[in-house]
């Protein structure tokens, strides 16, 4: 978390670490990252992130990955500005009457 003075959450990261497939290596999935509006462009999202790859590495996990929409060019640029590279992966979703359905299969 990212707290401004006074203890105010100014922003969040969340992530958790476990086995890609994709690279058969261990790896690190961001699940989250949100600045406040008020917040954004001063550092805050750059220092979260940051603070996740620390984590990464001290955990000994090579590799940090996380979703974005190819819509959201702000986000795009700003992950960019980090040194990222953004490919063309698609994430799969199920969202309510297909996950319901899904889910009382029995098989």
């Amino acid at each position: 978390m990212a707290e401004a003075e006074g203890g105010a959450i100014v922003g969040y990261a969340g992530f958790l670490s476990g086995y890609n497939t994709d690279f058969a290596a261990r790896d690190t999935f961001m699940l989250d990252l949100f600045v406040r509006p008020a917040w954004r462009s001063r550092g805050v999202g750059r220092a979260l992130v940051a603070a996740v790859a620390r984590e990464a590495i001290r955990r000994g996990f090579p590799n940090l990955e996380w979703g974005v929409r190819s819509s959201n060019t702000r986000a795009l640029r700003f992950y960019r500005s980090l040194g990222a590279r953004v490919g063309q992966t698609r994430i799969a979703r199920l969202r309510k009457r297909e996950l319901i359905a899904l889910a009382s299969t029995r098989r």
